[in-house]
């Protein structure tokens, strides 16, 4: 198990340095064009097109490794409170209610993707069309569906096997690698 939650985890990580590296660009294209705007009145064409396009995707991309790290909200307090046992336990069952959500969203994607499809929208400036951006931001949260399906699957493990799991931990050096 810890081989996959290690190999999952660097998949997510690759991904969302994809998104960062988009958000980079977007952040570039939109900082050059404030100042084309500013110093020479000559904006750039189509970065409001670009940046709703981008945007979808680069937001996508990173939620994987956001689940794999295990870096959403989460109180504590009762688990603290309780002990090692119960934290597992709760531990899993917030695995579980943050699959359905993720579950829930993914199915929302794809036929919100498809509809872009059918009525053949596009950017306002550019002419791009807007449906395979966000195809490609369904496929990336049926990634995230996997990835929480695996991080599931370790948090049953840690309360079955508690000491099998011990150096796969997110928060451990050894989820660096």
């Amino acid at each position: 198990m810890r081989d996959v939650v290690r190999k999952s985890r660097a998949v997510a990580r690759a991904f969302a340095l994809v998104g960062f590296t988009g958000l980079l660009l977007l952040a570039l294209m939109t900082s050059l064009d404030v100042l084309l705007r500013w110093l020479f009145n000559m904006p750039i064409q189509g970065v409001n097109d670009v940046s709703s396009v981008v945007m979808a995707v680069v937001i996508a991309v990173c939620i994987p490794a956001n689940l794999a790290m295990k870096q959403n909200i989460k109180v504590e307090v009762f688990g603290a409170i309780a002990g090692n046992r119960l934290n597992a336990i709760l531990e899993v069952f917030a695995s579980l209610l943050t699959l359905v959500f993720i579950v829930a969203i993914a199915t929302q994607f794809v036929p919100y993707a498809s509809g872009l499809k059918e009525t053949g929208d596009r950017t306002w400036v550019l002419g791009w069309p807007v449906w395979p951006w966000w195809s490609v931001a369904a496929a990336m949260m049926w990634v995230a569906v996997c990835i929480q399906a695996i991080v599931v699957l370790d948090d049953i493990f840690a309360l079955v096997l508690p000491d099998d799991r011990a150096e796969a931990h997110p928060s451990s050096p050894d989820a660096l690698l």
